[in-house]
Protein backbone atom coordinates (compact mmCIF):
# COMPACT_ATOMS: atom_id res chain seq x y z
CA UNK A 1 0.00 0.00 0.00
CA UNK A 2 2.75 2.47 1.17
CA UNK A 3 4.32 1.56 -2.69
CA UNK A 4 1.26 3.41 -4.40
CA UNK A 5 1.51 6.37 -2.08
CA UNK A 6 4.83 6.51 -2.88
CA UNK A 7 4.24 6.25 -6.41
CA UNK A 8 1.63 8.81 -6.83
CA UNK A 9 3.62 11.00 -4.59
CA UNK A 10 6.45 10.85 -6.97
CA UNK A 11 3.96 11.30 -10.28
CA UNK A 12 2.98 14.40 -9.05
CA UNK A 13 6.10 16.01 -8.40
CA UNK A 14 7.09 15.33 -11.19
CA UNK A 15 3.90 16.82 -12.93
CA UNK A 16 4.78 19.82 -10.72
CA UNK A 17 8.10 20.71 -12.17
CA UNK A 18 7.30 19.82 -15.30
CA UNK A 19 4.48 22.79 -15.33
CA UNK A 20 6.95 24.89 -13.94
CA UNK A 21 9.67 24.19 -16.33
CA UNK A 22 6.99 25.06 -19.06
CA UNK A 23 5.63 28.62 -17.44
CA UNK A 24 9.56 29.28 -17.02
CA UNK A 25 9.76 28.62 -20.99
CA UNK A 26 7.04 30.59 -21.85
CA UNK A 27 8.01 33.55 -20.06
CA UNK A 28 11.39 33.07 -20.91
CA UNK A 29 9.98 33.39 -25.27
CA UNK A 30 7.55 36.26 -24.48
CA UNK A 31 10.52 38.53 -22.81
CA UNK A 32 12.70 37.65 -25.95
CA UNK A 33 10.11 38.36 -28.32
CA UNK A 34 8.76 41.55 -26.22
CA UNK A 35 12.23 43.13 -26.78
CA UNK A 36 12.53 41.94 -30.65
CA UNK A 37 9.44 44.14 -30.96
CA UNK A 38 10.56 46.94 -29.20
CA UNK A 39 13.82 46.96 -31.13
CA UNK A 40 12.28 46.60 -34.80
CA UNK A 41 10.92 49.62 -36.44
CA UNK A 42 7.36 50.29 -37.19
CA UNK A 43 5.83 48.59 -40.40
CA UNK A 44 5.40 51.49 -43.14
CA UNK A 45 2.50 52.11 -45.81
CA UNK A 46 3.52 50.41 -49.35
CA UNK A 47 3.38 53.16 -52.13
CA UNK A 48 4.16 53.41 -55.73
CA UNK A 49 6.21 55.59 -58.18
CA UNK A 50 4.00 56.74 -61.15
CA UNK A 51 4.52 58.85 -63.88
CA UNK A 52 2.57 61.82 -63.41
CA UNK A 53 1.48 65.51 -65.55
CA UNK A 54 -0.88 68.02 -65.58
CA UNK A 55 -4.06 68.52 -66.60
CA UNK A 56 -3.80 71.73 -69.43
CA UNK A 57 -6.12 73.11 -70.87
CA UNK A 58 -6.01 73.69 -74.76
CA UNK A 59 -8.04 74.01 -77.44
CA UNK A 60 -7.54 71.53 -80.30
CA UNK A 61 -8.49 70.79 -83.44
CA UNK A 62 -9.13 67.23 -83.83
CA UNK A 63 -8.05 64.94 -87.02
CA UNK A 64 -9.72 61.87 -88.40
CA UNK A 65 -7.05 60.26 -90.16
CA UNK A 66 -8.58 57.52 -93.42
CA UNK A 67 -6.78 55.74 -96.07
CA UNK A 68 -8.46 56.28 -99.63
CA UNK A 69 -7.94 56.31 -103.47
CA UNK A 70 -7.45 59.43 -106.06
CA UNK A 71 -10.16 59.55 -108.81
CA UNK A 72 -10.52 61.53 -111.58
CA UNK A 73 -14.32 63.35 -112.30
CA UNK A 74 -13.66 64.46 -115.54
CA UNK A 75 -12.24 61.87 -117.89
CA UNK A 76 -13.12 60.68 -121.98
CA UNK A 77 -12.70 57.75 -124.08
CA UNK A 78 -10.76 58.27 -127.28
CA UNK A 79 -12.67 55.88 -129.76
CA UNK A 80 -12.20 55.63 -133.55
CA UNK A 81 -14.45 57.75 -135.47
CA UNK A 82 -14.28 55.31 -137.98
CA UNK A 83 -12.45 51.84 -139.78
CA UNK A 84 -9.14 51.91 -141.07
CA UNK A 85 -5.64 52.04 -140.63
CA UNK A 86 -4.15 54.64 -138.58
CA UNK A 87 -1.83 56.72 -141.04
CA UNK A 88 -0.49 59.31 -138.30
CA UNK A 89 0.50 59.08 -135.06
CA UNK A 90 1.06 62.37 -132.36
CA UNK A 91 4.34 61.46 -130.42
CA UNK A 92 2.74 62.35 -127.26
CA UNK A 93 -0.02 59.69 -128.09
CA UNK A 94 1.60 57.15 -125.33
CA UNK A 95 0.92 56.14 -121.70
CA UNK A 96 1.73 58.63 -119.20
CA UNK A 97 2.07 61.57 -121.82
CA UNK A 98 0.26 64.89 -121.48
CA UNK A 99 -1.61 66.44 -124.90
CA UNK A 100 -2.79 69.78 -124.95
CA UNK A 101 -6.55 71.02 -125.93
CA UNK A 102 -7.22 70.46 -129.79
CA UNK A 103 -3.58 68.53 -130.31
CA UNK A 104 -3.86 65.78 -133.29
CA UNK A 105 -3.94 62.46 -131.89
CA UNK A 106 -3.82 60.59 -134.80
CA UNK A 107 -5.08 60.70 -138.74
CA UNK A 108 -6.57 57.62 -140.16
CA UNK A 109 -6.69 56.69 -143.86
CA UNK A 110 -8.91 58.85 -145.60
CA UNK A 111 -9.46 57.42 -148.98
CA UNK A 112 -12.28 55.02 -148.05
CA UNK A 113 -14.17 58.01 -146.53
CA UNK A 114 -13.56 60.27 -149.36
CA UNK A 115 -15.13 57.18 -151.51
CA UNK A 116 -18.34 57.25 -149.31
CA UNK A 117 -18.16 61.12 -150.14
CA UNK A 118 -18.83 60.46 -154.00
CA UNK A 119 -21.30 58.38 -153.75
CA UNK A 120 -23.06 60.18 -150.95
CA UNK A 121 -23.01 63.05 -153.31
CA UNK A 122 -24.36 61.12 -156.64
CA UNK A 123 -27.35 59.47 -154.12
CA UNK A 124 -28.51 63.29 -153.52
CA UNK A 125 -28.25 64.21 -157.13
CA UNK A 126 -30.40 61.44 -158.29
CA UNK A 127 -32.67 62.52 -155.71
CA UNK A 128 -33.40 65.54 -156.91
CA UNK A 129 -33.35 64.21 -160.29
CA UNK A 130 -36.38 62.10 -159.19
CA UNK A 131 -38.24 65.04 -157.02
CA UNK A 132 -37.99 67.27 -160.19
CA UNK A 133 -39.39 64.19 -162.61
CA UNK A 134 -42.33 63.83 -160.22
CA UNK A 135 -43.31 67.93 -159.85
CA UNK A 136 -43.21 68.17 -163.72
CA UNK A 137 -45.67 64.38 -163.42
CA UNK A 138 -47.66 66.06 -161.39
CA UNK A 139 -48.36 69.18 -163.44
CA UNK A 140 -49.20 67.27 -166.73
CA UNK A 141 -51.97 64.83 -164.38
CA UNK A 142 -53.18 68.43 -163.14
CA UNK A 143 -53.91 69.31 -167.13
CA UNK A 144 -55.19 66.03 -167.63
CA UNK A 145 -57.76 66.37 -164.41
CA UNK A 146 -58.68 69.38 -165.69
CA UNK A 147 -59.31 68.28 -169.27
CA UNK A 148 -61.50 65.13 -168.05
CA UNK A 149 -63.55 67.75 -165.63
CA UNK A 150 -64.68 70.02 -169.26
CA UNK A 151 -65.59 66.92 -170.64
CA UNK A 152 -68.45 65.58 -168.00
CA UNK A 153 -69.81 69.24 -168.61
CA UNK A 154 -70.13 68.92 -172.36
CA UNK A 155 -71.66 65.52 -171.99
CA UNK A 156 -73.64 66.94 -169.35
CA UNK A 157 -75.00 69.76 -172.18
CA UNK A 158 -75.66 67.21 -174.93
CA UNK A 159 -77.36 65.10 -172.79
CA UNK A 160 -79.83 67.77 -171.24
CA UNK A 161 -80.30 68.36 -175.14
CA UNK A 162 -81.01 65.74 -176.47
CA UNK A 163 -83.49 64.71 -172.93
CA UNK A 164 -85.42 68.33 -174.45
CA UNK A 165 -85.17 66.58 -177.75
CA UNK A 166 -86.93 63.16 -176.70
CA UNK A 167 -89.99 65.03 -174.88
CA UNK A 168 -91.09 66.52 -178.31
CA UNK A 169 -90.97 63.52 -179.87
CA UNK A 170 -87.69 65.10 -182.24
CA UNK A 171 -85.25 61.99 -181.22
CA UNK A 172 -85.67 58.55 -179.72
CA UNK A 173 -84.87 56.70 -176.52
CA UNK A 174 -81.34 55.19 -178.06
CA UNK A 175 -79.90 58.64 -178.41
CA UNK A 176 -80.84 59.63 -175.18
CA UNK A 177 -79.15 56.72 -173.64
CA UNK A 178 -76.04 56.85 -175.90
CA UNK A 179 -75.76 60.40 -174.13
CA UNK A 180 -76.19 58.91 -170.40
CA UNK A 181 -73.48 55.82 -171.43
CA UNK A 182 -71.35 58.98 -172.81
CA UNK A 183 -71.38 60.43 -169.58
CA UNK A 184 -70.80 58.07 -167.48
CA UNK A 185 -67.85 57.39 -168.94
CA UNK A 186 -66.39 60.95 -168.67
CA UNK A 187 -66.81 60.98 -165.05
CA UNK A 188 -64.89 57.79 -164.97
CA UNK A 189 -61.95 59.03 -166.49
CA UNK A 190 -62.50 62.01 -164.16
CA UNK A 191 -62.04 59.99 -160.96
CA UNK A 192 -59.16 58.04 -162.99
CA UNK A 193 -57.05 61.36 -163.23
CA UNK A 194 -57.87 62.46 -159.81
CA UNK A 195 -56.49 58.97 -158.52
CA UNK A 196 -53.36 59.83 -160.90
CA UNK A 197 -53.19 63.13 -159.32
CA UNK A 198 -52.85 61.63 -155.51
CA UNK A 199 -50.23 59.27 -156.62
CA UNK A 200 -48.56 62.23 -158.68
CA UNK A 201 -48.14 64.10 -154.96
CA UNK A 202 -47.34 60.78 -153.53
CA UNK A 203 -44.52 60.66 -155.46
CA UNK A 204 -43.07 64.10 -155.13
CA UNK A 205 -43.48 63.67 -151.06
CA UNK A 206 -41.43 60.37 -151.48
CA UNK A 207 -39.10 62.01 -153.72
CA UNK A 208 -38.74 65.00 -150.97
CA UNK A 209 -37.54 62.85 -148.25
CA UNK A 210 -35.03 60.72 -150.39
CA UNK A 211 -33.50 64.37 -151.24
CA UNK A 212 -33.31 64.82 -147.61
CA UNK A 213 -32.07 61.10 -146.37
CA UNK A 214 -29.52 61.80 -149.01
CA UNK A 215 -28.46 64.99 -147.56
CA UNK A 216 -28.27 64.00 -144.67
CA UNK A 217 -25.96 61.15 -145.65
CA UNK A 218 -23.87 63.07 -147.30
CA UNK A 219 -23.22 65.14 -143.96
CA UNK A 220 -22.50 61.82 -142.26
CA UNK A 221 -19.72 60.81 -144.51
CA UNK A 222 -18.56 64.55 -144.67
CA UNK A 223 -17.98 64.79 -140.81
CA UNK A 224 -16.55 61.35 -140.63
CA UNK A 225 -14.49 62.46 -143.87
CA UNK A 226 -12.87 65.97 -141.42
CA UNK A 227 -12.58 63.66 -138.30
CA UNK A 228 -10.30 61.44 -140.00
CA UNK A 229 -7.87 63.09 -137.66
CA UNK A 230 -8.87 63.29 -134.16
CA UNK A 231 -8.27 66.37 -132.00
CA UNK A 232 -7.69 66.29 -127.77
CA UNK A 233 -11.31 67.96 -126.90
CA UNK A 234 -9.54 69.33 -123.81
CA UNK A 235 -5.93 69.00 -121.78
CA UNK A 236 -4.80 65.92 -120.23
CA UNK A 237 -3.08 63.23 -119.65
CA UNK A 238 -3.59 59.96 -121.62
CA UNK A 239 -3.58 56.37 -120.31
CA UNK A 240 -4.38 53.11 -121.83
CA UNK A 241 -3.40 53.59 -125.29
CA UNK A 242 -3.98 50.91 -127.65
CA UNK A 243 -2.76 52.72 -130.90
CA UNK A 244 0.19 51.80 -132.62
CA UNK A 245 1.00 52.92 -136.41
CA UNK A 246 -0.19 51.12 -139.57
CA UNK A 247 -3.00 49.34 -137.41
CA UNK A 248 -6.21 49.33 -138.72
CA UNK A 249 -9.28 49.42 -136.19
CA UNK A 250 -12.44 49.22 -136.45
CA UNK A 251 -15.81 51.91 -135.87
CA UNK A 252 -15.89 53.22 -132.37
CA UNK A 253 -13.53 50.99 -131.05
CA UNK A 254 -11.37 52.05 -128.05
CA UNK A 255 -8.33 53.54 -128.32
CA UNK A 256 -6.94 55.58 -124.81
CA UNK A 257 -8.20 57.05 -121.63
CA UNK A 258 -7.55 61.22 -121.66
CA UNK A 259 -8.25 62.01 -117.87
CA UNK A 260 -7.87 65.96 -117.00
CA UNK A 261 -5.39 66.30 -114.05
CA UNK A 262 -7.14 69.23 -112.66
CA UNK A 263 -9.87 67.67 -112.32
CA UNK A 264 -9.05 64.81 -109.26
CA UNK A 265 -10.59 63.92 -105.97
CA UNK A 266 -9.95 61.18 -103.54
CA UNK A 267 -12.95 58.51 -102.03
CA UNK A 268 -12.11 57.53 -98.60
CA UNK A 269 -14.22 55.85 -96.13
CA UNK A 270 -14.65 56.57 -92.60
CA UNK A 271 -16.41 55.02 -89.61
CA UNK A 272 -20.07 55.80 -88.72
CA UNK A 273 -18.75 57.55 -85.23
CA UNK A 274 -16.06 60.11 -87.41
CA UNK A 275 -18.74 60.50 -90.34
CA UNK A 276 -20.99 62.09 -87.43
CA UNK A 277 -18.19 65.27 -87.21
CA UNK A 278 -18.01 65.66 -90.61
CA UNK A 279 -21.73 66.67 -90.71
CA UNK A 280 -22.66 71.01 -91.12
CA UNK A 281 -24.75 71.64 -87.48
CA UNK A 282 -26.29 74.36 -89.96
CA UNK A 283 -27.47 71.14 -92.91
CA UNK A 284 -27.40 68.30 -91.70
CA UNK A 285 -27.96 66.88 -95.02
CA UNK A 286 -24.60 67.80 -96.26
CA UNK A 287 -20.91 67.76 -95.11
CA UNK A 288 -18.95 70.54 -93.40
CA UNK A 289 -16.50 72.48 -95.96
CA UNK A 290 -13.53 70.92 -93.26
CA UNK A 291 -10.09 71.14 -94.94
CA UNK A 292 -7.70 67.82 -96.21
CA UNK A 293 -4.61 67.05 -96.34
CA UNK A 294 -3.85 64.08 -99.00
CA UNK A 295 -0.37 62.57 -98.64
CA UNK A 296 1.12 60.17 -100.88
CA UNK A 297 4.12 58.59 -99.39
CA UNK A 298 7.08 57.80 -101.49
CA UNK A 299 9.63 57.16 -98.86
CA UNK A 300 12.05 59.38 -99.43
CA UNK A 301 9.87 62.02 -101.43
CA UNK A 302 6.24 62.38 -99.90
CA UNK A 303 3.45 64.50 -102.04
CA UNK A 304 0.83 66.65 -99.73
CA UNK A 305 -1.81 68.20 -101.60
CA UNK A 306 -4.45 70.52 -100.10
CA UNK A 307 -8.13 69.66 -100.13
CA UNK A 308 -11.66 70.21 -99.14
CA UNK A 309 -14.87 68.10 -98.15
CA UNK A 310 -17.42 67.72 -101.29
CA UNK A 311 -20.09 64.97 -100.50
CA UNK A 312 -20.71 61.53 -98.97
CA UNK A 313 -21.96 58.92 -101.09
CA UNK A 314 -25.37 56.20 -100.24
CA UNK A 315 -24.73 53.14 -98.48
CA UNK A 316 -24.01 50.41 -99.89
CA UNK A 317 -25.12 46.95 -99.18
CA UNK A 318 -23.50 45.94 -95.48
CA UNK A 319 -20.56 47.95 -95.45
CA UNK A 320 -19.25 49.40 -92.89
CA UNK A 321 -18.90 53.41 -92.35
CA UNK A 322 -19.49 55.59 -94.95
CA UNK A 323 -17.79 56.78 -98.42
CA UNK A 324 -16.85 60.44 -98.40
CA UNK A 325 -15.17 62.37 -101.59
CA UNK A 326 -13.07 65.41 -100.97
CA UNK A 327 -11.88 67.75 -104.01
CA UNK A 328 -8.50 68.67 -104.49
CA UNK A 329 -6.76 71.82 -105.26
CA UNK A 330 -6.14 71.78 -109.13
CA UNK A 331 -2.37 73.05 -108.92
CA UNK A 332 -0.95 70.96 -106.53
CA UNK A 333 -2.74 67.47 -107.14
CA UNK A 334 -1.13 67.65 -110.68
CA UNK A 335 1.83 65.20 -109.38
CA UNK A 336 -0.95 62.37 -108.50
CA UNK A 337 -2.53 60.30 -110.72
CA UNK A 338 -6.15 58.04 -110.50
CA UNK A 339 -5.69 54.96 -108.86
CA UNK A 340 -2.67 56.29 -105.93
CA UNK A 341 -3.82 55.05 -102.36
CA UNK A 342 -3.42 57.80 -100.30
CA UNK A 343 -3.54 58.87 -96.61
CA UNK A 344 -5.98 61.35 -96.37
CA UNK A 345 -5.87 63.57 -92.81
CA UNK A 346 -8.74 66.12 -91.97
CA UNK A 347 -8.92 68.74 -89.58
CA UNK A 348 -12.30 69.32 -87.38
CA UNK A 349 -13.44 72.73 -85.85
CA UNK A 350 -11.25 73.46 -82.81
CA UNK A 351 -12.69 72.34 -79.45
CA UNK A 352 -12.39 74.69 -76.43
CA UNK A 353 -11.14 73.45 -72.77
CA UNK A 354 -10.02 70.11 -73.12
CA UNK A 355 -7.10 68.29 -72.61
CA UNK A 356 -5.12 65.58 -74.08
CA UNK A 357 -3.53 62.89 -72.66
CA UNK A 358 -2.17 59.38 -73.24
CA UNK A 359 -4.31 56.48 -74.19
CA UNK A 360 -2.63 54.36 -71.25
CA UNK A 361 -3.84 57.37 -68.59
CA UNK A 362 -7.79 56.21 -68.84
CA UNK A 363 -10.08 53.56 -68.99
CA UNK A 364 -12.46 52.57 -72.23
CA UNK A 365 -15.45 54.61 -70.62
CA UNK A 366 -13.14 57.52 -69.59
CA UNK A 367 -11.69 56.93 -66.10
CA UNK A 368 -8.74 58.82 -64.42
CA UNK A 369 -6.47 58.78 -61.22
CA UNK A 370 -5.88 61.89 -59.99
CA UNK A 371 -3.29 63.21 -57.32
CA UNK A 372 -4.27 64.61 -53.81
CA UNK A 373 -2.20 66.70 -52.27
CA UNK A 374 -1.81 63.83 -49.54
CA UNK A 375 -0.14 61.68 -52.51
CA UNK A 376 -3.50 59.56 -52.66
CA UNK A 377 -4.80 58.59 -55.67
CA UNK A 378 -8.53 59.70 -56.64
CA UNK A 379 -10.93 58.24 -59.76
CA UNK A 380 -12.16 60.75 -61.69
CA UNK A 381 -14.74 60.21 -64.84
CA UNK A 382 -13.61 61.90 -67.87
CA UNK A 383 -15.79 62.58 -71.29
CA UNK A 384 -13.47 60.96 -74.24
CA UNK A 385 -14.34 63.51 -77.14
CA UNK A 386 -12.25 62.25 -79.68
CA UNK A 387 -9.58 59.96 -80.42
CA UNK A 388 -6.20 60.58 -82.17
CA UNK A 389 -3.71 58.16 -82.78
CA UNK A 390 -2.07 56.90 -79.05
CA UNK A 391 -3.59 60.06 -77.31
CA UNK A 392 -7.07 61.26 -76.02
CA UNK A 393 -9.02 64.45 -76.76
CA UNK A 394 -10.77 64.71 -72.93
CA UNK A 395 -13.67 67.27 -71.74
CA UNK A 396 -14.64 67.45 -67.98
CA UNK A 397 -11.74 67.27 -66.47
CA UNK A 398 -10.24 69.02 -63.44
CA UNK A 399 -7.53 71.47 -64.73
CA UNK A 400 -4.38 72.03 -63.14
CA UNK A 401 -4.82 68.62 -61.16
CA UNK A 402 -2.08 65.93 -61.47
CA UNK A 403 -2.81 62.31 -63.29
CA UNK A 404 -1.26 59.71 -63.97
CA UNK A 405 0.10 59.20 -67.01
CA UNK A 406 -0.02 55.19 -67.24
CA UNK A 407 -2.60 53.81 -65.59
CA UNK A 408 -1.54 49.98 -64.42
CA UNK A 409 -4.09 47.10 -63.03
CA UNK A 410 -2.41 47.09 -59.36
CA UNK A 411 -3.65 50.88 -59.01
CA UNK A 412 -7.20 52.16 -57.79
CA UNK A 413 -8.03 54.65 -55.41
CA UNK A 414 -6.87 55.47 -51.90
CA UNK A 415 -3.37 53.72 -53.01
CA UNK A 416 -0.57 55.69 -51.85
CA UNK A 417 2.27 57.13 -54.41
CA UNK A 418 5.06 59.12 -55.35
CA UNK A 419 5.13 61.58 -58.52
CA UNK A 420 7.87 61.20 -60.63
CA UNK A 421 6.92 63.94 -62.68
CA UNK A 422 7.70 62.10 -66.17
CA UNK A 423 9.06 64.78 -68.45
CA UNK A 424 9.80 62.75 -70.88
CA UNK A 425 7.58 63.00 -74.26
CA UNK A 426 6.91 59.78 -74.49
CA UNK A 427 4.48 57.83 -71.77
CA UNK A 428 6.04 54.48 -70.46
CA UNK A 429 3.57 51.82 -72.30
CA UNK A 430 5.33 48.86 -71.79
CA UNK A 431 2.87 47.91 -69.19
CA UNK A 432 5.69 47.32 -65.87
CA UNK A 433 4.79 48.42 -62.79
CA UNK A 434 6.84 50.86 -60.41
CA UNK A 435 8.87 49.32 -57.52
CA UNK A 436 9.17 51.26 -54.13
CA UNK A 437 12.22 52.91 -54.73
CA UNK A 438 13.24 51.02 -57.37
CA UNK A 439 15.09 52.29 -61.21
CA UNK A 440 12.91 53.29 -63.57
CA UNK A 441 14.85 51.69 -65.85
CA UNK A 442 15.08 54.71 -68.21
CA UNK A 443 19.42 54.67 -68.71
CA UNK A 444 20.69 56.00 -71.36
CA UNK A 445 21.56 53.50 -74.43
CA UNK A 446 23.99 54.04 -77.50
CA UNK A 447 22.59 53.26 -81.11
CA UNK A 448 24.34 53.70 -84.43
CA UNK A 449 23.47 56.27 -87.41
CA UNK A 450 21.62 55.17 -89.49
CA UNK A 451 19.00 53.95 -86.39
CA UNK A 452 19.46 57.23 -85.16
CA UNK A 453 18.03 58.86 -88.17
CA UNK A 454 15.43 56.91 -89.06
CA UNK A 455 13.83 57.85 -86.09
CA UNK A 456 14.62 61.03 -86.38
CA UNK A 457 12.74 61.40 -89.73
CA UNK A 458 9.87 59.46 -88.30
CA UNK A 459 9.82 61.89 -85.40
CA UNK A 460 10.20 64.82 -88.20
CA UNK A 461 7.02 63.68 -90.31
CA UNK A 462 4.57 63.07 -87.31
CA UNK A 463 1.68 65.12 -87.82
CA UNK A 464 0.02 64.26 -84.50
CA UNK A 465 2.68 66.07 -82.55
CA UNK A 466 2.80 68.92 -81.21
CA UNK A 467 5.77 71.02 -81.83
CA UNK A 468 7.00 71.60 -78.35
CA UNK A 469 7.23 67.79 -77.56
CA UNK A 470 8.40 67.17 -81.25
CA UNK A 471 11.17 69.08 -80.35
CA UNK A 472 11.87 67.77 -77.10
CA UNK A 473 12.39 64.39 -78.73
CA UNK A 474 14.78 65.39 -81.29
CA UNK A 475 17.07 66.77 -78.70
CA UNK A 476 16.68 63.87 -77.06
CA UNK A 477 17.58 61.87 -80.12
CA UNK A 478 20.77 63.77 -80.88
CA UNK A 479 21.99 63.16 -77.50
CA UNK A 480 24.69 60.42 -77.66
CA UNK A 481 23.27 58.20 -75.18
CA UNK A 482 19.47 58.88 -75.81
CA UNK A 483 16.80 57.42 -73.63
CA UNK A 484 15.75 53.75 -73.28
CA UNK A 485 11.68 54.51 -72.75
CA UNK A 486 11.85 56.84 -75.60
CA UNK A 487 14.01 54.60 -78.29
CA UNK A 488 11.75 52.03 -77.63
CA UNK A 489 8.31 53.45 -78.03
CA UNK A 490 9.92 55.03 -81.65
CA UNK A 491 10.56 51.66 -82.47
CA UNK A 492 7.23 50.17 -81.78
CA UNK A 493 5.50 53.36 -84.07
CA UNK A 494 8.14 52.22 -87.17
CA UNK A 495 7.48 48.90 -86.82
CA UNK A 496 3.67 49.72 -87.02
CA UNK A 497 4.20 51.84 -89.59
CA UNK A 498 6.43 49.24 -91.52
CA UNK A 499 3.68 46.45 -90.97
CA UNK A 500 0.76 48.89 -92.83
CA UNK A 501 2.69 49.89 -95.83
Amino acid sequence: MKFYQRALSGSVLVLLTAALLAAAGWRLDSAISNAAKKNRPPARERSYTVDTATLKSQTVAPEITAYGQIQAWRSLEVRAPAAGPITELSPNFRNGLSVAAGETLFRLDPDQAARRVIDAKAALAQANYELSEAVLSLSHVKAERASASAQIKVRETDLDRKKALYAKKLTTVTVVDDATLALSAAEQAERAKQQALLAAKGRIDKAKAGVERAELTLKDVEKTLSEMHYRAPFAGRLTEVEATLGRRISGNEKLALLIDPRALEVSFRVRNADFGHLIDPATPNRLAKLPVKVTLDLKANSITVDGVLDRAATVAGAQAGRTVYAKLNADQALALRPGDFVTVAITEPALQRVAVIPTEAATADGRLLLVNAGGRLEEHRAKILRYQGDELVVGNVPFGRTYVRLRLPFLAAGIKVRSRGNTSPIAVADGRRGRQNGSTNDEGVAIDDTKRAKLIQLVEKSRRMPQERRQRVLAELKKERPSRRIIERLERRLARRGSRS
